[in-house]
């Protein structure tokens, strides 16, 4: 991976003061620390910094920090974290990691899945339950992603983390036997395949004559008995009406006999 240049200036204040000053004058305030040296309070151009993001597409991504008023010191850095704000995504702060390039680091890396499973045409479902993994290697060998290969993958497959590809010189870190994704089955699926069964189970086999004395079993039409209990409900309201009305009326010609 060879390294974006972006150039920065030193901030001379800093705090919330110096924060809010550099984001009014188009600049995001930044800081870059590791390492031995201490650590730069910086401010970088927003639409530089926008650009070297869609170059290099990636947070992880190596940059090369020109600091200016600095005798043109030149950082090697990772972005370590990012704050945005809760409404707008606005970026407010960035802290940049300083690294050596001749050194190794350990740091996390985004799972891309690639290929299309015979599984998901089966009727599967895809679950990953782990997006990220740890890998360990130089600056210089920062993998975009991990990449797990999904195009053989059927229902109950698995794909595990030491399936995943990296490139050369770069180690996984962490639980090799770890389930990284897989194709399962819906709860929905599973039901309609236990019906199946069972109806497939209590069905007579073709050709196959009731005892003698037995009736045959008719199967059940889906609604028919919602439909009779809604039926024989409304004959019970209707009978109920009449004879309230036939009360209500013989009450009335009780009354109105003369006295």
């Amino acid at each position: 991976m060879e390294a974006t240049e972006l150039s920065v200036e030193q901030r001379a204040r800093t705090g919330k003061g110096g924060a809010s000053k550099a984001r009014q004058d188009g600049f995001i305030p930044a800081v870059i620390y590791g390492g031995k040296d201490p650590a730069i309070a910086i401010a970088i151009a927003q639409a530089a910094f926008e650009k070297a993001m869609r170059l290099s597409g990636n947070r992880l991504s190596l940059f090369s920090l020109k600091v200016q008023g600095d005798a043109g010191k030149t950082e090697p850095a990772i972005i370590k974290a990012v704050q945005r704000h809760p409404v707008s995504d606005a970026i407010l702060h960035i802290d940049f990691l300083r690294i050596d390039l001749a050194k190794k680091l350990s740091l996390e890396v985004p799972v891309r899945i690639e290929g299309t499973p015979p599984g998901i045409k089966a009727g599967g479902v895809l679950q990953q339950p782990i997006r990220h993994v740890r890998v360990h290697c130089l600056p210089t060998d920062i993998p975009a992603a991990a990449v797990a290969d999904v195009s053989a993958l059927e229902i109950g497959g698995v794909v595990f983390a030491r399936d995943l590809k990296l490139p050369a010189g770069v180690e996984l870190v962490g639980d090799s036997g770890a389930a990284i994704l897989s194709i399962v089955v819906t709860k929905y699926e599973e039901e309609v395949a236990a019906a199946d069964a069972a109806d497939a189970a209590a069905a007579p086999a073709e050709g196959a004559v009731p005892a003698a004395g037995v009736e045959p079993v008719q199967p059940e039409v889906i609604g028919e008995k919602e439909r009779d209990e809604r039926r024989l409900k409304k004959e019970e309201e209707v009978t109920a009406r009449e004879a309230e009305k036939k009360e209500i009326k013989e009450t009335r010609k009780k009354e109105e006999k003369p006295k």
